[in-house]
């Protein structure tokens, strides 16, 4: 029987390559440290003053946008939830976004589901086509259902409820892509192997395996749906306006800071939800396309 018998030279230079992989590719001084985190600091503050800013006028006590946080006010809250435009707006984004994330969310499990057990070498074909929904412009997929509506009877809720599932689906199909990379497809054979019908496999073994990834991205479904603007402007009838586009119908007569408490309030949605998934999957992983 043939012995493997290490070379010295190779064996010395296994730990300088592993010294070379861990070390750092750039290695910043003091200063150089200094100066690139002040630049990422100063990235950060460039994409959330806004939404400081946002934040900060909906506590004003007046109708004017002021910043004095000594005199802040809850009125705009208040006048928010008195008001029955923006509520029954805020409740129809939630029933329309609950629908969509889960037709949506059911939908993409089959379709990922479908791409990773099956497709095989066409894999990254499938997952391509899968995403192509996130390519095409909101408002494009917007003036297509405009113009199948003028073809087909399809009631107006429907066509709200096929455009909000068209732009959440890339979104759930990549989370669930990533949840189900990592369950390995000898549990579900071995399943199969104990008598186990396919669907019994699929809700008993594989859904409770990827269920944090699932719930991820039904709530990233939630968010896409609750916040969207297109598919609601163009497709929205009387009695069917969701919350963006209220507050777009507002500004358009008159601004006051009743806009920014409900943007905080829609800010705050979004915080919870995204801490939410990544204590469920990890952000990173459920956004990763």
């Amino acid at each position: 029987m043939a012995t493997n018998y290490s070379s010295p030279a190779l064996t010395a230079s296994q730990p300088s390559q592993r010294l070379a992989i861990t070390e750092p590719a750039v290695d910043l001084a003091p200063v150089g440290r200094f100066g690139f985190g002040l630049l990422v600091t100063a990235l950060y503050f460039f994409l959330l003053a806004p939404l400081l800013i946002v934040i900060v006028a909906s506590f004003s006590p007046d109708q004017s946008n002021t910043y004095a946080l000594s005199q802040a006010s809850l009125r705009w809250y208040r006048e928010f939830f008195s008001s029955d435009s923006f509520v029954d707006a805020f409740k129809f984004s939630i029933v329309l976004a609950l629908i969509s994330s889960c037709i949506a969310t059911t939908i993409g499990f089959i379709t990922a589901y479908g791409i990773v057990r099956y497709l095989g070498g066409r894999r990254e074909i499938g997952q391509s086509m899968a995403m192509l929904p996130m390519m095409v412009p909101h408002i494009l997929i917007s003036l297509s259902l405009l113009l199948l509506l003028t073809q087909l009877p399809v009631p107006e809720l429907a066509a709200l409820v096929i455009g909000h599932v068209l732009i959440c689906l890339p979104f759930t199909i990549a989370g669930i892509i990533a949840s189900l990379e990592g369950v390995d497809s000898d549990v579900e054979a071995a399943a199969y192997t104990l008598g186990a019908p396919r669907w019994r496999v699929l809700t008993e073994v594989t859904l409770p395996l990827v269920a944090p990834g699932v719930i991820s991205a039904l709530i990233f479904a939630f968010i896409i749906s609750f916040g969207d603007v297109y598919i609601a402007l163009f497709l929205s009838g009387p009695g069917m306006t969701t919350l963006p586009i209220e507050i777009f119908s507002y500004i358009q007569w008159e601004s006051s800071p009743v806009i920014a408490a409900i943007t905080t309030l829609q800010i705050v949605m979004i915080v919870l939800f995204g801490l939410l998934i990544e204590r469920l999957a990890g952000l990173r992983k459920t956004m990763r396309l």
